[in-house]
């Protein structure tokens, strides 16, 4: 079933990105390229590191993730990278939860923190169409 689960977030991530891609200016774009990179590096850790050398990385790359689209959010004329931020946020501390606690709530930690990565797409991909059907091209400062 986890197999199942794994399989629909990549293509859902893989959508999402090619649909931001598509509708993004080259700002979005530097940001959806961080985006992508996070998720490979995160993917790659969890499969070829143990657990306790991968889960503090992932949660490493998640605060760097962070940083990057609140900087962007800061400079951004757009709505989306502020609403990416916050459930970010909320991703980044369900991570940092499952770095500290034992095994067992730990699991159920880094299942929440996964889920928020579903929300973070879905306003990307939606703020990034409704600013290009709208024609709001604004370029940060």
């Amino acid at each position: 079933m986890d197999v199942i689960f794994l399989l629909a977030f990549w293509l859902f991530l893989l959508t999402a990105l090619t649909l931001g891609w598509q509708a993004g200016n080259r700002h979005d774009r530097r940001v959806i390229i961080v985006i992508a990179a996070a998720a490979i590096i995160s993917a790659g850790a969890s499969l070829f590191l143990q657990e306790r050398i991968s889960l503090p990385l992932v949660a490493a790359v998640d605060v760097l993730l962070l940083v990057v689209v609140m900087r962007y959010a800061l400079s951004s004329g757009r709505y989306w990278p502020i609403w990416f931020a916050a459930f970010h946020m909320t991703s980044v501390v369900f991570t940092v939860l499952a770095v500290v606690l034992p095994p067992i709530p730990h699991m159920v930690a880094e299942r929440i923190a996964g889920f928020w990565s579903l929300p973070c797409l879905i306003v990307m991909v939606v703020g990034l169409i409704v600013d290009q059907r709208r024609g709001v091209n604004p370029s940060p400062t």
